[in-house]
């Protein structure tokens, strides 16, 4: 197609260029994307919320929790079971149960849990 034929069909030059492979890329990362939404939804679905202070994850708590690698395991082995996890929230104290499940991306829980800071 000329640059006069694709302006009169309302395209541009540039969207002549795009490849098999570039729509294949697209639809792997819509795919992609739409899982990680999928996963967020289900944790927030849950009741974890950002900046969540967990003080119960199943069966580590505060007095034997060592390092993350101490909810990894736990998770790794509730895949598909319902998990109590009790966190602290803007000070008050709530109950949540979580389902670790797979997912198109890492991990089970669709969330990242970090270390807090003090």
């Amino acid at each position: 197609m000329s640059e006069k034929e694709t302006r009169q069909s309302g395209g541009s030059p540039e969207a002549s260029g795009v490849t098999v492979s570039d729509i294949q890329e697209l639809i792997r990362r819509k795919e992609e994307i739409e899982a990680q939404i999928k996963a967020n939804y289900d944790v927030l679905e849950s009741g974890l919320q950002v900046d969540d202070e967990i003080v119960e994850f199943g069966s580590v708590n505060t007095q034997n929790f060592q390092s993350l690698q101490n909810i990894g395991s736990v998770v790794q082995h509730s895949e598909g079971k319902p998990l109590n996890v009790t966190v602290i929230r803007r000070g008050e104290k709530y109950q949540l149960r979580l389902v670790p499940i797979r997912w198109a991306g890492k991990g089970l829980l669709g969330c990242n849990i970090i270390p807090l800071q003090r």
